[in-house]
């Protein structure tokens, strides 16, 4: 008895010393471990959330140059860009079908108006014709016959009308197969050009087919966009001073051909400017150049340099700095060149407006001003 209370005591001790050592200490040391790897991450993300904002307050301070607003004497004279467009351009089509008999032009021969271009092959629309002209002249003999008739009573009036309708209907054919003959053969509906001739001798043509282009570069138009401080100052037949980007040492004479009364999506005004294409100093068809337009005279104004408008000119704003802070401000405007813009109202002189650096900051932004 004795002996089997030891037996029991000595089996049952090792067995709780095998569980122990086999499941509860492996757990008890991975929870320890896994409690020094969540209070280590926990130091590493206050210490980077405390440098992500230490980073973030010295972001916050954005350098920016800036000018100050000043009265100077200014121009009323400005120039704006354009390009040169033909006065005189069309593109003309087949009015008839037929195929093409003779081709008399080639892309750069100069044409002048009704000059014969190409003749088509008319041979069907004659033979209609001669017919057409044979049912007339019975049509013509039958109504005087009924006309002499209608005396006599031997027909009435109304067989008399009938007759009438018969001679008007064919005239009418006769008159139709007779301008049919005329459409084959093509001229030229202007002076100028030839260019992108789409036909050649022995094709066919339908109605609607693309013929060539007549270009008329004797006279040209320059295309320019007004803004409304601009427009309100110019008028049709104002004269005015072209120079060509090809030739910058040459000045044309020109005048304004016309203004639209209604702005475009930009809020600009298409203004064309007509002159004679010089024979000296030629221009083409897409070329560029200044338009200047002089006023005359001079007047004091407040400006400021072009690079710090922020946006459009439809919509022009600028950041002023006002206790270390950005403040968007809308301003109007009036005369603008190449590097300035008078300003009529939202600044005064002594202001610090930001130059450089827009692009880095908002309305109510931290600022430090640089040199």
């Amino acid at each position: 008895m004795e002996n089997q209370d030891q037996y029991k005591t000595s089996g049952q001790q090792p067995k709780k010393k095998s569980v122990f050592r086999r499941i509860i200490l492996p757990i008890l040391i991975g929870i320890v471990i896994l409690a020094v790897i969540m209070m280590k991450l926990g130091s590493n993300k206050a210490k980077m959330d405390a440098n992500a904002s230490i980073t973030e307050q010295k972001m916050t301070v954005f350098p920016v140059t800036v000018a100050e607003p000043k009265m100077e004497t200014v121009t009323q004279d400005f120039e704006l860009n354009g390009n040169f467009i033909p006065d005189h351009q069309l593109s003309f089509v087949s009015e008839v079908s037929g195929r093409v008999r003779t081709l008399s032009v080639e892309n750069g021969d100069y044409v002048n108006a009704g000059k014969v271009i190409a003749t088509l092959d008319n041979e069907q629309i004659r033979i209609d014709l001669a017919l057409a002209k044979t049912t007339l002249d019975k049509a013509k003999l039958d109504l005087e016959k009924f006309e002499r008739m209608v005396t006599s009573g031997a027909v009435n009036k109304q067989q008399v009308e009938d007759k009438r309708l018969e001679v008007n209907t064919a005239d009418a054919k006769v008159k139709t197969l007779q301008h049919s003959l005329r459409l084959t053969t093509i001229v030229s509906p202007i002076s100028g050009v030839v260019s992108n001739v789409s036909i050649e001798k022995g094709s066919y043509l339908a109605p609607g087919t693309a013929i060539a282009d007549i270009v008329d570069i004797k006279s040209l138009k320059m295309s320019v966009k007004l803004l409304d401080v601009q427009v309100v100052r110019v008028k049709a037949g104002q004269a005015v001073n072209i120079v060509p980007d090809l030739y910058e040492n040459t000045t044309i004479a020109g005048k304004i051909a016309s203004v639209s009364p209604q702005a475009d999506g930009s809020r600009k005004f298409d203004t064309e400017i007509r002159f004679t294409n010089p024979a000296k100093t030629p221009l083409k068809s897409g070329m560029t150049g200044k338009v200047k337009f002089t006023f005359g005279g001079t007047k004091e104004a407040l400006t400021i340099p072009l690079k710090c408008l922020v946006g459009s000119i439809k919509d022009p704003k600028v950041f002023v700095i006002q206790g270390g802070k950005s403040k968007l401000t809308k301003i109007e405007i009036g005369a603008v060149d190449d590097d300035k813009i008078e300003i009529v109202s939202g600044l005064t002189p002594g202001m610090k407006v930001v130059k450089t650096g827009q692009l880095n900051i908002d309305n109510g932004s931290k600022v430090k001003i640089i040199k």
